[in-house]
């Protein structure tokens, strides 16, 4: 697709990777309707849009709520008079043990992170169908390839948004609209500032906190040992713009992230026994924060 003079929606704008490609799309032409539930930073990416000289909408949007998407397509459709692009970007995190996560925090993250998807599919796809044209980006992560998050619900919404983007991937396709689907390793965004945190109770959760509070100060040093290190938002920008133009379905951000899946393919249950032992590491890395990144063997990493 050739982005020059094309409209594009992006979910979750306000920062991170959302931020990064609304402004990469600008610069490739493309004028933007930006959604997100923080007004300011929203304002914020709205002024540097039209700075770049290109149509810029500013819409508040809890993507959690049919209703907001709906009127984010009302707003897009009214003010542009069209929609090209949609990115379903917007995400969240939770920690905690699985056994004690509570039906009520299951409900906040599948909210966002499927629901949100699948309202901006339900609610954009039949105008891009109407009009023969289109593409859509699902933002997944890593660990909707891999399961090597320590958070199960996490990684259950990022496995449901690879799976629904393959699925909506070959439906569409004859239709004349492209799917890309991204999945992230350690990208240095802001994720950690709404990040829920359940209690473990086993007298390490001050230090967890302490960790999330490192985070949402940007300090991401410590994962630069991890393969592929930490990846910018404008470099992942990078690549989906690729993506949009190429209609390119699945995007990786970091090396050795392709292989890893095709080990994963190969030896399922030898990829259990690395991801138990990645799961520990990772517990120890929140324990005791100041100790730096344990080993990761086997170069799987993961993030959004």
């Amino acid at each position: 697709m050739e982005i020059n003079g094309k409209i594009a929606v992006v979910t979750g704008a306000a920062s991170g990777i959302g931020r990064a490609t609304a402004i990469a799309l600008a610069r490739e032409g493309a004028d933007l309707v930006l959604a997100d539930v923080n007004d300011d930073r929203l304002e914020e990416v709205r002024r540097e849009i039209t700075a770049l000289g290109r149509r810029g909408m500013a819409v508040h949007t809890d993507v959690s709520k049919l209703q907001d998407t709906r009127n984010l397509f009302d707003r897009s459709i009214n003010g542009m008079g069209r929609v090209d692009i949609l990115m379903n970007n917007a995400g969240v995190h939770l920690l905690g043990p699985a056994e004690k996560i509570s039906i009520a925090d299951w409900e906040w993250i599948v909210g966002i992170n499927l629901w949100g998807v699948v309202y901006g599919i339900n609610v954009f796809l039949p105008h891009m169908l109407e009009r023969g044209s289109g593409h859509i980006v699902n933002t997944a992560s890593m660990s909707g390839l891999i399961g090597v998050e320590s958070s199960v619900p996490y990684v259950a919404t990022k496995f449901a948004v690879v799976g629904m983007s393959e699925c909506l991937a070959a439906y569409v396709r004859p239709k004349r609209i492209g799917v890309t689907v991204v999945c992230p390793g350690f990208v240095a965004t802001n994720i950690a500032e709404h990040e829920r945190l359940v209690p473990f109770g086993d007298g390490f959760d001050d230090e967890r906190k302490a960790f999330l509070e490192a985070l949402k100060r940007g300090e991401w040093s410590r994962f630069e040992a991890l393969p592929g290190g930490v990846a910018s938002p404008q470099q992942v920008a990078e690549k989906v713009v690729h993506a949009i133009k190429e209609n390119v379905f699945l995007v990786y951000t970091h090396p050795g992230h392709k292989e890893a899946v095709v080990q994963k393919a190969q030896d399922p249950e030898g990829t259990i026994d690395l991801l138990a032992a990645l799961h520990v590491a990772w517990d120890d890395i929140f324990k005791a924060p100041a100790a730096g990144v344990p080993d990761a063997e086997g170069g799987v990493s993961a993030g959004r």
